[in-house]
């Protein structure tokens, strides 16, 4: 007789798991298989990932597979070791509990917590320990509960906490027994996800400071290279919100110079007074400040939290010095979830540093500037003085390009090479004779191609120079015409750079608007006529309302412009 074939329902789903079910009392063997089982399974878990929630998650469902139960939750002692805080929770009232707390010491997962014994109750309501508004307000009827220390170097981390055992069957010594083993090894995994996390966060820490002496190396924007400081800072060190102070040596004060977060735009306009607030404190004695609880200390300045309308509640201060010279303070504000540490303090203080670092390069790349363009200007000055009538005309026509950048959304690189530009089209009259400049009346035609000639000695006089390669376009084409019948090259369209095209609009109604030995200036109105009507065939008919877009809102703000 053959033996009965196994019901199909028996088979093994194929890639399927049989479920961990405890075996029955006294099986010894039976019991150290199970143990085996759940020590493979668990090994499994860790070996998926070092994220510490979907860690927890997995080995809960562990939990409620091993002793099966209509609720379960893992609970994670607070930093201060005041309260339990639900991580995980599985069952129907899951949603109701994630991210509650519970006290240490009340209840009974409190109770376990704050003893580290481990407890069955199998009647909650004969146990003084039990606590009904817990229950309450998940909105679950309890009945039984077996509650599981997880412990770390002896010290209580948190609680496995199972209730109402299916079937409605007590809970029992090998439900105790394998729920320990299973929470001994998970207080490792904990460990092991919490080294991961904080390994991972200084590697983040550290590339975040990579990434910003990159932008410093790479720029000499102040406010973008110090943007980028301020938001690393409060991304890195999970802060709320930071800002920057510049130290303003005409006043005494400080103001706001970046400013990220809600807040970031309310406080542009706030001034701190010098000796005032946490910032006062850290200018005055050059030190870093760290506050945990501003409410308790007495440096706190509240009228910025008053006017910005943002609640501060801890900070870190950090003077930024240069040379042990004091050009302003950097802070972080509100540690998300808790205080700030004297890790974020370290990590604030290298930032402050870099941010420090790229105020200074700023400042120095500034001052060349202005000392570069002071030389120009002198230069420039000394073109213009070779004929009454032009003089100021170079820097007159360079107001006029600046006003068409910024109706046609110049960026500020290409507004800076446009001024220069700008500054010196005309540099190529340096040689030219006197006479034919300072000639009252009209020109041969002899005298008239040496004045052509100009651009082209003006572009190769700055040829040399390699910072002035990319105004030399400009130069050269600043009498070019869209129709191509301009000099000296006979560029048409397109072939023309966008700020050749905006020069010679400016340096044509210059010419036209101002006085000349023969005729008086034209005036704004007639000047603006004759731009129109050469619009398409000289002019670029574009910048041409941009420019005269631009004049007309120079008049509507009462400004004066010839």
């Amino acid at each position: 007789m053959s033996p009965a074939k196994k019901p199909a329902s028996a088979k093994k789903a194929p890639g399927k798991k049989p479920k961990l079910l405890l075996p029955s009392a006294g099986n010894e063997l039976a019991s150290l298989k199970m143990k085996l089982k759940v020590l493979q399974r668990v090994n499994e878990i860790a070996a998926s990932t070092f994220e510490a929630l979907p860690l927890l998650d997995r080995t809960m469902d562990l939990v409620t597979e091993i002793a099966p139960s209509e609720a379960g939750s893992l609970m994670l002692l607070s930093p201060d070791k005041q309260a339990l805080r639900f991580s995980v929770a599985k069952g129907v009232a899951a949603g109701a509990l994630l991210g509650q707390e519970i006290p240490v010491g009340q209840g009974i997962a409190g109770w376990v917590a704050k003893t580290g014994i481990p407890l069955i109750v199998n009647n909650v309501e004969a146990e003084p320990k039990w606590k009904r508004e817990f229950a309450d307000k998940a909105s679950f009827a309890t009945r039984r509960i077996l509650c599981v220390p997880l412990k770390s170097r002896a010290e209580v981390i948190g609680v496995i906490e199972l209730i109402n055992k299916v079937r409605d069957e007590d809970y029992n010594d090998d439900d105790l027994e394998i729920i320990e083993l299973l929470g001994a090894h998970l207080s490792t995994l904990i460990e092991n996800s919490k080294l991961y996390a904080e390994a991972k966060e200084k590697v983040e820490r550290i590339s975040a400071m990579a990434d910003t002496a990159a932008a410093i190396s790479s720029s000499l924007d102040v406010r973008r290279v110090l943007e980028t400081v301020m938001t690393v800072a409060k991304d890195v060190i999970d802060a709320e919100a930071s800002s920057i102070f510049m130290y303003d040596q005409d006043r005494n004060d400080f103001f706001f110079e970046v400013a990220t977060g809600q807040a970031g735009e309310a406080v542009k306009q706030i001034r701190v007074p010098w000796g005032k607030g946490m910032v006062g404190w850290a200018a005055e004695n050059m030190k870093t400040l760290l506050v945990p609880d501003v409410t308790q200390d007495p440096r706190f300045y509240s009228k910025v939290d008053e006017k910005s309308k943002f609640v501060t509640r801890n900070a870190i201060s950090v003077p930024l010095r240069a040379k042990e010279r004091l050009i302003g303070v950097a802070q972080v504000l509100n540690k998300k979830g808790g205080t700030f540490t004297h890790e974020d303090v370290e990590l604030f203080e290298t930032l402050s540093r870099q941010a420090a670092v790229a105020i200074e390069n700023a400042q120095l790349y500034t001052d060349l500037q202005d000392l570069f363009k002071n030389t120009i200007r002198t230069v420039v000055s000394l073109i213009d003085a070779k004929d009454d009538y032009t003089a100021g005309h170079s820097s007159r026509v360079t107001q006029y390009a600046l006003m068409m950048a910024d109706q046609t959304g110049y960026t500020p690189g290409d507004r800076d090479r446009l001024e220069l530009g700008a500054l010196l089209h005309d540099v190529g009259k340096i040689g030219m004779p006197d006479a034919i400049l300072k000639k009252p009346s009209g020109l041969t035609d002899e005298e008239f191609a040496i004045v052509k000639y100009h651009p082209v000695k003006g572009a190769e006089s700055l040829a040399p120079i390699k910072q002035m390669n990319d105004i030399i376009p400009l130069v050269r084409h600043h009498h070019e015409r869209l129709d191509g019948r301009g000099y000296p090259d006979g560029l048409s369209g397109s072939q023309i750079s966008t700020d050749a095209q905006i020069v010679c609009i400016a340096d044509a109604y210059d010419a036209m608007n101002s006085d000349r030995p023969y005729r008086k200036g034209l005036g704004m109105e007639e000047s603006v006529r004759r731009l129109r009507k050469d619009a398409g065939t000289q002019f670029n008919p574009a910048l041409v309302e941009a420019f005269v877009r631009s004049l007309e809102a120079e008049a509507d703000n009462g400004k004066e412009v010839r």
